[in-house]
Order: C-alpha cells, then sequence, then structure tokens
C-alpha cells in the first residue's frame, strides 16, 4: 500500500515529538510537507517531486538482522570454495571469488584489483555489518551508532554486487560456445548474497533509522508544510534528515555540518563531467581486454568487442554491453550537463520532470561499470597458459575512472537547485553554483 505524503498547509509550529505527524523537508525539491502516519508495509512519498521519503517496515530490526547476517554468511562460502570452473581443448582452470581482484593484481593491474575488491568485497561486507551494528544498537547501546549511520549511506551507491552478477551472466553467455562451464558452490552461495544484500536495504529506511539512534531535534524557528525549506529559513541534514535554522552550522543530531546547498554543486559537477568526457575518449580507443592465444596477441576496444559479439551471434550480450558501456555513459554525461544548464534559467521554462531524470541518471550510471567486471573475470576464468589467457587492458582502468567520476558528478549535483527560483537564491546570499 502506498501512502503519498501532502503538502497541506498547517497552522500550528513545527512540533515533532513523534514519528507520526512530524513534517518532513524532502532532499530534492526543499518542500516541507505534513508526514503522515504509516502503518507497516506502507511508504510516503514526495508530493511535488515523487522521491521517497519515509517507510514502514514489519519487524523493523529482527528482518534487517537476519538478512545481513545469512549475507555475510553467503559471502562468506563464496569465498571458501570453488567458484566456476572451465573446461576447453582439454584443459581446465577453476576460478576462485577472490581471483577477480588477486589475479588482477598478480599481474600488476594493482588499481584495476582494488576497485574490484572494493565494490564486490569489502563495501559489501562492510554495509552488512554496519546494519546488523545500527540494528543491535535499536536494543543494546552500543557506541559510534551514528558514525556508523553516516558511513552505510556514504558507503550503499558502491556496492556493486548486482552488476558483478549481471557481469557474470554476460561472460557465461560469451564463453559457453567455445568452453564448458561448471558452477561450484560459492557461485550458488554468492548468488543468494547477491539477493540477501539487497533485500536488506529494502527493509530499512533512513528516517526510521535515524530515530531510534537518537530524537528527532526541534528546531529554533516554526515551520509550517506547503513551503519551502528556504522560505522558512530552514535547511536539511542530508545524512540524518533533520531540519536545521539557516543559522545553525551542524545539525544537532549527528553533528554534520549542514550547507543550504552543496558547496560550489554546478562547479563541482562540471569539472566531474568535464574529465569523465576526456576520459571517455580513450577508454573507446585503448584495449579493454587482449587476448593471448598460441603466442597470438589480440587486442578488443569496447567497439571491437561490441562488433565480434554481434558478428558470432551474441545479439541479447552485444545489446547489454551497447546499452551499458556505450549509450548510458553518453547520455548520462549529455544529462548532467542539461541539469547543470537547466539551473542557470528562470523556474518557469525548467522541465518539471528534471528531478525524476537527474535520480534515472543516478542510478543507472553505476551498471556501466558491468563491461570492467566483465574484463576482471575473464581474466580470471581464461587462463591455459599458451592455449588461451585473457588480461585486461588499459583501457579497463580508464573506462572505469569515467564511471566513478560520472557517479560522483550525480553526487556532486544538487537537484535542490532545479526548484530554487532564482530570486530566493539571491535573497538567501546564494546562487545555483554556490
Amino acid at each position: 500500500m502506498i501512502s503519498d505524503t501532502s503538502a497541506v498547509p498547517l497552522s500550528q509550529p513545527f512540533k515533532p515529538q513523534t514519528l507520526s505527524g512530524e513534517l518532513a523537508l524532502c532532499r530534492h525539491c526543499d518542500l516541507v510537507q505534513l508526514m503522515p502516519e504509516l502503518a507497516p508495509g506502507e511508504e510516503a512519498s514526495c508530493s511535488r517531486c515523487g522521491l521517497h521519503l519515509d517507510a514502514r517496515h514489519p519487524q523493523p530490526v529482527l528482518r534487517p538482522v537476519l538478512y545481513a547476517g545469512s549475507a555475510l554468511f553467503m559471502l562468506l562460502l563464496a569465498n571458501l570454495f570453488p567458484f566456476v570452473s572451465m573446461f576447453a581443448a582439454g584443459n581446465s582452470n577453476a576460478m576462485n571469488f577472490f581471483d577477480t581482484s588477486s589475479v588482477l593484481f598478480s599481474e600488476h593491474h594493482q588499481w584495476l584489483a582494488i576497485l574490484i575488491w572494493l565494490f564486490i568485497q569489502a563495501v559489501p561486507a562492510a554495509c552488512m555489518l554496519a546494519v546488523l551494528y545500527l540494528k543491535l544498537g535499536m536494543l543494546y547501546t552500543l557506541p559510534a551508532c551514528t558514525w556508523v549511520a553516516r558511513v552505510l549511506y556514504m558507503l550503499k551507491p558502491w556496492s556493486m554486487v548486482d552488476i558483478f552478477l549481471m557481469g557474470l551472466i554476460i561472460s557465461f553467455v560469451k564463453l559457453v560456445a567455445d568452453a564448458d562451464i561448471s558452477l561450484g558452490p560459492s557461485f550458488w552461495a554468492f548468488c543468494l548474497f547477491c539477493l540477501l544484500h539487497l533485500r536488506t536495504f529494502q527493509v530499512i529506511d533512513r528516517r526510521e533509522l535515524w530515530s531510534k539512534i537518537a530524537p528527532y531535534p526541534i528546531p529554533l524557528v516554526e515551520a509550517h508544510a506547503g513551503k519551502t525549506g528556504l522560505q522558512q529559513n530552514l535547511k536539511l541534514c542530508q545524512v540524518c534528515t533533520a531540519l536545521v535554522p539557516l543559522a545553525q552550522s551542524h545539525c544537532s543530531r549527528c553533528n554534520t555540518k549542514v550547507r543550504i546547498r552543496q558547496r560550489a554543486s554546478v562547479q563541482n559537477t562540471m569539472a566531474l563531467l568535464i574529465a569523465a568526457t576526456l576520459l571517455y575518449i580513450p577508454a573507446n580507443l585503448l584495449p579493454i581486454m587482449r587476448t593471448v592465444s598460441f603466442g597470438e596477441t589480440t587486442d578488443s576496444t569496447i567497439i571491437s568487442g561490441l562488433i565480434l559479439m554481434w558478428r558470432d551471434g551474441a545479439y541479447p550480450v552485444a545489446i547489454i554491453i551497447l546499452i551499458a558501456s556505450v549509450i548510458v555513459p553518453v547520455a548520462k554525461i549529455l544529462i548532467m550537463f542539461w541539469l547543470c544548464y537547466l539551473t542557470r534559467l528562470p523556474f518557469s521554462r525548467r522541465q518539471r520532470h528534471s528531478s525524476k531524470i537527474y535520480r534515472l541518471v543516478d542510478w543507472v550510471g553505476r551498471w556501466s561499470m558491468v563491461d570492467v567486471l566483465v574484463v576482471a573475470i575473464m581474466a580470471a576464468l581464461v587462463r591455459f597458459d599458451l592455449f588461451m589467457s585473457v588480461y585486461p587492458g588499459v583501457g579497463a582502468l580508464v573506462f572505469a575512472a569515467v564511471v566513478i567520476l560520472t557517479m560522483l558528478a550525480a553526487l556532486s549535483f544538487d537537484p535542490r537547485l532545479l526548484w530554487d527560483p532564482l530570486a530566493e537564491q539571491e535573497d538567501a546570499s546564494f546562487d545555483a553554483t554556490t
């Protein structure tokens, strides 16, 4: 059941003693609105931009603990047993889950190995440990819960186990025509880990989590639904969702420094996008993968590999790579440039659905990393000495840098600038670029 919040003006000041009936400030459009009392299973969304604001889940402690604990156990199993085995022309090779990064490290691709290890092992494990710690902190008094909660939502976008699973499927489709693939017990453990990891984040909510960590602070100024926070001299703590007066520099709940808008948001976003654009050119020209077969070396770029898969009849894989490695990065860069341009236009000339477009490109941009993960998987699995071996090319690291820069650009862009009238920005002594 979905319950949307409504921006109904109130006559009384803001007094959030309880979660039900408190006011919420949307972190994407800055609208203050009344948060309805939610029953378990219900969600609340912003009435203006549609952003998810709050949710209530049944058994808010037990279910996340069980999911996160089970996910960690499956991750442990994924590292203990054989992951995938490959048989080709009388040769065989077994790959462990950790080999996706250790093989790259042994082949002197240290930076790429560290990135892969962080994205598919370290960050996901840290997120699950953080969830366990915070949920147990609701039952027992544990130190540093505020710091752990801040780190959890900083790490969440960089957990890419779902993208790695897609990379595995693509790799198997590419290899199954020339070799026999045998899935080990660790592969199935990883699949369960991926599902449990995603489910853990689905059953926790930031507002509900912070309400258990520390009480909601009552700001020293009045707030009313139906107006923006900027109009009422209020700003939002992006970490714990508390309302903070403009004159107050730090959040009284999590002690995070709170700004009216992200500092130099448009300049930082533009700089990261320009860097990503410049790197995207060599990322497509340099070899992303190198295949050595009977002493003969073949270099493959993103485009050449895409063409080869299409000629071989692997149309679904070719389409996925085309979308993830070509269309998505280019579209994200262009759309982010367009969103930056919109912040300088009068409010009446901005697109109505620009916030939804921003959320879409922010979510889909991380999937471009699938091509880099495919290279890591192929390098760990296809290792038959002189018969055939696969090595990552320098283009893989450059393309990974492009994806990371576009993700950082989306994180540095403040979507509230899309809703701020230029006149209000000037009255508040800041503009869309500060």
